[in-house]
């Protein structure tokens, strides 16, 4: 089954044609770095606002990846040009970490990449080691922190071991291949998953009223009465969006939240007519394509 995903609705034209508009030197110098990129599907390039201006400038010079270094001391790049340097700082990211320490461990067990399938009670709080592009929403790791606080306690029962099994066989097999990962998205997700955030299907509007404001962590705690709204928030049809997620509740629970008064007569018909091959997960996924 194809899955429909949550962000991907944005044309990147539109995107560029916005900031065109509100930056317009910045994105005349990003054009004469020759590093805009064409097309993107998410917000895994991290952009550093001084390289565009110097690489634009002619003070500092792209190259292509590194392809190894050559006897007389200089490096050959993947388009076999070669060039000599004074001092080279080799960027590697961060190293895996090493759990050797703990009999029997297997990093490819971990349920969600935090709790170890064979002994729950274990539990590592790290982001996951497949991802790139991770971003800065560091609430993801107070949501993990009182999922693994519930699991403990036994307030947030986990899956029986062979369904845990059965996900890590399929997420956690090819660690070595790079996923972007959107950790504010991530953060909700887990929120669901832990039964941490509101429930769409009893509490639709504090849910909406989350996923649809500004990312603003202390909205995970207390929703906001309303949706507190972006700067570009008219890049993305929000109506559509909701009326796709209600679509994918079910009728009991749109029946539910219609009799609660927390969807419109309109909203609960639109739901109802909704293709099922466009419904949208609460979940809210995402392309993981790390470009």
């Amino acid at each position: 089954m194809r899955k429909t995903h949550f962000l991907p609705v944005v044309d990147t034209k539109k995107i560029v044609g916005y900031l065109d508009t509100t930056m317009p030197d910045y994105m005349q110098t990003y054009r004469a770095s020759g590093l805009l990129p064409d097309m993107a599907n998410n917000n895994a390039v991290h952009v550093n606002e001084k390289i565009i201006p110097n690489v634009a400038a002619g003070l500092i010079k792209v190259k292509p990846q590194a392809e190894r270094f050559t006897g007389e001391g200089e490096i050959e790049f993947v388009d076999a040009t070669q060039e000599k340097y004074d001092v080279i700082i080799t960027c590697t990211g961060y190293e895996m970490p090493d759990y050797s320490f703990i009999p029997g461990f297997d990093r490819a067990q971990l349920y969600e990449h935090f709790f170890w399938t064979e002994d729950p009670s274990l539990a590592v709080i790290n982001p996951p080691v497949d991802t790139a592009g991770f971003g800065a929403a560091f609430p993801y790791f107070d949501i993990i922190s009182q999922w693994v606080i519930n699991v403990f306690s036994g307030e947030s029962p986990l899956p029986e071991k062979e369904a845990m099994r059965k996900w890590c066989a399929e997420h956690m097999a090819s660690l070595h291949v790079k996923r972007f990962y959107d950790s504010w998205l991530e953060t909700i997700r887990i929120g669901l998953l832990a039964g941490l955030l509101p429930d769409p299907a009893r509490d639709f509007s504090r849910y909406w009223n989350i996923i649809s404001s500004v990312v603003k962590p202390a909205y995970l705690a207390s929703p906001p009465a309303a949706p507190e709204p972006g700067m570009m928030d008219s890049l993305f049809d929000f109506r559509a969006a909701r009326i796709r997620i209600l679509s994918g509740l079910g009728n009991d629970a749109l029946g539910y939240l219609l009799k609660k008064g927390d969807i419109t007569d309109a909203e609960y018909q639109a739901a109802l007519e909704t293709d099922p091959r466009q419904s949208l997960s609460v979940h809210l996924p995402y392309s993981q394509t790390y470009l």
